[in-house]
Order: C-alpha cells, then structure tokens, then sequence
C-alpha cells in the first residue's frame, strides 16, 4: 500500500513539476535560439536569447503549439514600442524589430527608411564582419530617438518599396540587415503582423556559440564570452 501511495506521490509530484515549468515558460521568460543572419549585426546566428513573454501581456500564442484558448492579450503591462526586438509567431516563429506602428506609413527609398513621410537618419560606420558576411554598417535613428545598427550594402527589391499603410491593431517589422530579411515588407510573405500575434521581447543573450551545444568541443572554441548576458538593444 505504501509502494502504491509513494508513486502516487511522485506522479502528483513531476506533475507540478511539469505545470510550472511550462508556466514559467509560457507567461514568464522563454529561450530562443537564432537561427539566420536577419538581425545581423546585432543578433548573431548561434545567439540563445531569453523572451519576456509578460510585459505585452500574453495571447494563445504564448504557449506551446498555440492553442486557441481565448483571442486577443491578457495582462498587459505595457505596450510595444518603435524599435523594440520582438519575437512574434505568424506562419511559423520569427524575430524582428519593430518599426511601424498602427496607423503609420513605412517605405524603403534606395535603402533608406522613411516613417510618415520622414527620413530616418543613419550614419555609416566601420564595416561588419562575421565568418559568412561582409557588409556596410549604419547607425539608425528612429523618431523615438532609438539607436541600433543596421546592415545595408546590394540593392535589392526591399530597397525601394511601395508605400505601406500600418492597419489598426497591427505591426510593421524589419530586420536590421537590410539586404538579407523577409519581413513586413513582404506583403505575400509575413507583412504586417497582429497584436496577438506577438510572442514577446527580446531582452538579454544568455550565451552565444556558432555551434550547437551537443558539440562540446566546437561549442567552446567558438563561445562568444563576451556576448553573453547582453542586453539586446
């Protein structure tokens, strides 16, 4: 009897285990990894970021397999912002920075960004350089005064593009490396993005390696140290 009451015991027990894990990861803090050079220079492939999954609020696409138990967002603390890093779920998982809001107008003009009508500033600075690319690289102003780099070299389709009309309730998101991303500017493709859709902001690399971590040796000969517990801006 007292066999059958501890095993009982421990199901109950990995049970909670299990709930508050996926609990945790669900409406607190989960890690994602980077996968391609879209956000180079600023998020490298091999980055293992951590989300915050609550201060937009959470929506059905906070959990695991996104299952349609309410529409909209619960809890919100505080809205997105121009120029936040955000990981947002649509055909399937992406991260981009946010730049336009509802409302807004967005257009490339020869690689240049233009928000309601008005040039972003940038600045160019020292070249980028990783083991799979070389490009030019600039400092971008957005009208909120965020500062972040982007990349910019080929023209490219996405270098001149139609005038974009933000609708109510939706996001505009573009990667920083210009020449190389499909995001909002791809209307067939991921254009723009819901509210709910969101699944939170990026904040702070954990660690960083070009190579997975089940190759022990590689991944430590290729750990960025000085990557690590940076704050994603």
């Amino acid at each position: 009897m007292s066999e059958k009451r501890n095993f009982k015991q421990e199901v109950i027990g990995l049970f909670w285990v299990i709930f508050f894990a996926l609990l945790f990861r669900s409406v607190l803090y989960e890690p994602y990894y980077i996968p391609s050079s879209s956000m180079y220079p600023n998020l490298l492939i091999g980055d293992r970021i951590l989300i915050n999954k609550y201060e937009y609020g959470i929506s059905r696409y906070s959990f695991p397999l996104s299952p349609p138990l309410f529409g909209g967002r619960k809890f919100t603390f505080s809205s997105p912002q121009r120029g936040d890093v955000i990981v947002f779920e649509t055909d399937k998982i992406y991260i981009k920075r946010l730049i336009g809001l509802p409302g807004d107008t967005i257009q490339v003009i020869e690689g240049c960004l233009f928000i309601n009508g008005i040039e972003t500033p940038r600045k160019k600075i020292s070249k980028f350089k990783s083991f799979d690319q070389e490009s030019s690289q600039y400092l971008q102003t957005l009208p909120n005064h965020v500062t972040y780099k982007v990349l910019d070299d080929a023209v490219t389709s996405m270098d001149n593009t139609i005038i974009y009309k933000v609708p109510e309730n939706h996001f505009f998101f573009m990667g920083d490396n210009m020449d190389n991303s499909n995001d909002s500017r791809n209307l067939d493709g991921i254009g723009y993005v819901n509210y709910e859709n969101l699944i939170g902001k990026a904040e702070y690399i954990i660690f960083s390696s070009r190579y997975p971590m089940y190759d022990i040796i590689n991944f430590f000969n290729h750990f960025r140290s000085k990557r690590a517990f940076k704050k994603i801006e």
